[in-house]
């Protein structure tokens, strides 16, 4: 499922609802179908977002090759981390805190997201 993210001072961002799950729970948001980051929240989410990123391990580099994937036929797709995942949402809460009129963040997704969710469209 995707969550779509809309600042009133920059664009839109889609994210998966898995990805986007660990940064609305370190701002202290429910994962449910819509919300609203208010600007006098957003220096805190900054924080928090911040804060959960070190709490990860570091990526482990992966190896640069040019080797195709023998069982899909195609080049390895590389990871992407939580950090550069992060990095769309955190220049977007930074853009909309900055601004000199009242500004917010709107998330959209077709349903809550639960943890549960993710098993459910794995399956």
């Amino acid at each position: 499922m995707l969550v779509t993210f809309t600042s009133s001072e920059s664009g839109a961002m889609l994210m998966y609802a898995r990805d986007a799950r660990p940064f609305l729970k370190a701002m202290g948001k429910n994962c449910s179908a819509r919300g609203v980051i208010t600007q006098a929240e957003m220096p805190a989410a900054i924080m928090h977002i911040e804060r959960y990123l070190r709490t990860l391990p570091a990526p482990r580099p992966e190896p640069v090759t040019d080797d195709m994937d023998a069982e899909a036929g195609k080049p390895p797709v590389p990871r992407v981390s939580a950090a550069q995942r992060a990095w769309p949402l955190l220049d977007m809460l930074a853009r909309t805190a900055k601004s000199k009129k009242e500004s917010h963040i709107l998330w959209e997704a077709s349903a809550d997201f639960a943890e549960e969710d993710d098993a459910r469209d794995a399956a």
